[in-house]
C-alpha cells in the first residue's frame, strides 16, 4: 500500500473487501488523504458437495465508509 500511496498525485477512492489487515495497511499509506470503502460480502450456508469448486452464494453486501467520503455509487472491488 505504501508504494501505491507514492505512485499516486491525487486524492484517490480505494475499496477493499472486509480483511481487517487493510485497515492497518490504508491508514498507515495514505492516511487521511483517501476516500476509503470496505465492500463486505456475506454468504450463505450451502453445503459444498461433491466436486463443488464454487463459493456458496453471496446474499448479502454490505458498504462500510472507513474514511473521507467515497461516493457509493462507486464502492466496489471489480473496478481496476
Amino acid at each position: 500500500m505504501k508504494d501505491v500511496s507514492e505512485r499516486l498525485a491525487n486524492r484517490v477512492q480505494l475499496t477493499t473487501y472486509g480483511l481487517k489487515a487493510y485497515l492497518v495497511a490504508i491508514d498507515e499509506a495514505f492516511g487521511a488523504d483517501i476516500d476509503y470503502a470496505q465492500l463486505v460480502k456475506l454468504y450463505g450456508q450451502e453445503s459444498a458437495g461433491a466436486g463443488r469448486y464454487s463459493p456458496p452464494k453471496c446474499n448479502v453486501t454490505k458498504k462500510q465508509t472507513i474514511n473521507g467520503k467515497p461516493d457509493k455509487r462507486h464502492i466496489s472491488t471489480s473496478y481496476v
